[in-house]
């Protein structure tokens, strides 16, 4: 039969397109966290060391972070009253895309 035509529809469930994407792309996610997490290393300001040499990357199932284990990292990430802000985590983040988390 010539000129037939046979459609079909199809529904993407979000929630499900999400997790399947989130599966899939561990290991790209991962490679640009360590390339962020380089830039950060780089830029992060040193007086002992351990805010600079505390960045580094969690891969946990799904879920890769960017991340800093000194005590300190947050104050020096977002700054007291006494102390501003470096940034150097949101920064590197940020070069490789759009950041939406907390900003100091």
């Amino acid at each position: 039969m010539a000129g037939v035509r046979v459609s079909a529809r199809a529904r993407v469930i979000a929630d499900q397109a999400i997790a399947q994407a989130n599966r899939t792309t561990v290991e790209q996610r991962a490679r640009v966290a360590h390339m962020m997490a380089d830039d950060a290393r780089a830029a992060a300001p040193v007086l002992t060391g351990k805010y600079r040499d505390g960045v580094g990357v969690t891969v946990s199932g799904t879920d890769v972070k960017l991340v800093d284990e000194d005590d300190l990292a947050i104050h020096k990430e977002y700054g007291t009253s006494d102390t501003p802000a470096h940034a150097t985590l949101i920064n590197a983040a940020s070069a490789y895309g759009t950041y939406h988390g907390r900003r100091p």
